[in-house]
């Protein structure tokens, strides 16, 4: 009974060690583009020097200019931007998360900042439209904040494909289309008994003008005399025959 009062003595610390070290872990911090700082005084623009028309290349790195201006009375740390690919029908669908790029650049109030963050499309992303969002976060004396300066609607190409094949394909059909319909016309058209007629005439007219070319053309030579006799001998056989 002594022993068994000894031992609950010797595991309850132990237990209490446990409970407290599992109850003082810190829980999975959530993403921080998940749980975005409040927003900043500042204005921003970018432009992507690379791809100007958003038609991105899936696994070839995308290059983004941002320019920063600084609103507030107080400076600020420009500490880093991440970005995330999502879809363009739900944001709320996410894809992929974009790696951080770190600056730790400081832009005073009324002053202006340049930087560059690169993001990379992964490789084997089927070709679709996307929404792409970028995030700047900096620092200001209360805490840290942030800015989308990104956040609309992406191409993703397969790398070497930058022509848009599907619109070809539609001009392909479009083409084959009209060329089925010109051609149901012309069968009609030829089968009718206009056309038949038309034809008809001018055939009529060229075999008669082949005629009056070949007298002309053989008019003075031997083969007209030639041709001349053997139509009198022939008019001379056809009397006699009477």
């Amino acid at each position: 009974m002594a022993s068994s009062a000894l031992r609950h003595a010797l595991l309850l610390p132990l237990v209490a060690c446990f409970i407290a070290v599992a109850a003082g872990q810190e829980a999975p911090r959530a993403h921080p583009l998940s749980n975005l700082p409040p927003s900043g005084e500042i204005s921003t623009g970018f432009f992507f020097p690379d791809f100007p028309t958003r038609q991105f290349i899936a696994g070839q790195a995308v290059k983004t200019v941002l320019g920063i201006r600084n609103d507030a009375s107080e400076p600020y740390n420009i500490s880093a931007i991440m970005g995330s690919l999502n879809n363009a029908a739900d944001f709320r669908a996410y894809y992929w998360n974009f790696t951080q790029q770190v600056y730790f650049q400081v832009v005073a109030p009324g002053k202006e900042l340049s930087v560059e963050y690169t993001f990379l499309p992964p490789k084997d992303l089927p070709p679709n439209d996307y929404q792409v969002a970028l995030t700047v976060f900096y620092e200001a004396a209360e805490g840290f904040k942030s800015t989308t300066f990104f956040n609309q609607t992406v191409t993703v190409l397969e790398k070497g494909q930058l022509i848009d094949w599907k619109l070809i394909f539609l001009y392909v059909i479009f083409i084959a289309l009209v060329a089925a319909g010109a051609f149901y016309v012309w069968n009609i058209v030829k089968e009718s008994q206009l056309y038949k007629n038309l034809v008809g005439k001018k055939q009529r007219k060229v075999e008669v003008s082949r005629a009056d070319n070949d007298d002309e053309w053989v008019k003075g030579t031997p083969y007209d005399s030639f041709r001349r006799q053997k139509a009198k001998a022939a008019g001379k056989g056809s009397k006699k025959a009477q």
